[in-house]
């Protein structure tokens, strides 16, 4: 499948008004680009705003659970929902915090691949129960979970499921272009190619 996408609707140019926003330079600051998906959002006045706190309660900054094992969360949930933009933003932030190559490109098979531990696979059970709708064998998932994690980190991990289905509907619907910034994960991590775009 081709890796290039033409999105449906165009992202505001970098320098339009409606896409300059303190919160928004500052996740430049961190991934090092500015994200398609989000200058298309900045047409909606408020969203990036509101969207990006929330990321940043959810998967950025101080938390529970290591925020390079949230971005493993969010990056297997939205593995399981097959959208490459997402996935693969998801795959760059978590190697850029830290995670391997090697041990992303494993990610299809944490529960066996010994790069991963007891506790990572735990929480990313959560993950790919929740990376499709209807959710699979949600109970089972957080049974699991509950032998290495608290109600808290369970919460904190479920929100790291939950912020990811935005971007898994909102990437496909408008079919956000990947940056050529992320588009380095995929030449380290194959199985991003097997995703719809």
């Amino acid at each position: 499948m081709n890796a290039h996408t033409v999105a449906r609707i165009a992202p505001l140019h970098e320098n339009d008004p409606r896409s300059q926003d303190p919160v928004l330079e500052e996740l430049v600051g961190f991934v090092g680009y500015r994200p398609n998906a989000l200058l298309t959002m900045a047409r909606k006045p408020g969203v990036v705003p509101a969207l990006l706190q929330l990321l940043g309660v959810t998967l950025r900054g101080d938390g529970l659970i290591p925020e390079p094992l949230r971005f493993l969360i969010a990056a297997e949930t939205a593995r399981g929902a097959r959208c490459r933009y997402t996935t693969t933003h998801l795959v760059h932030a978590a190697h850029h915090l830290g995670v391997g190559w090697d041990k992303l490109a494993a990610l299809p098979f944490y529960q066996d691949d010994a790069r991963y531990t007891e506790q990572e696979r735990k929480a990313l059970v959560i993950a790919t129960a929740g990376g499709s709708l209807p959710v699979r064998e949600p109970a089972q998932a957080i049974e699991k979970a509950r032998q290495v994690f608290t109600e808290e980190e369970i919460v904190e991990i479920v929100s790291c499921v939950a912020i990811v289905g935005w971007f898994n509907r909102w990437n496909g619907l408008m079919g956000s272009e990947l940056e050529p910034v992320p588009s380095e994960a995929l030449s380290h991590v194959p199985w991003l190619q097997d995703l719809e775009v």
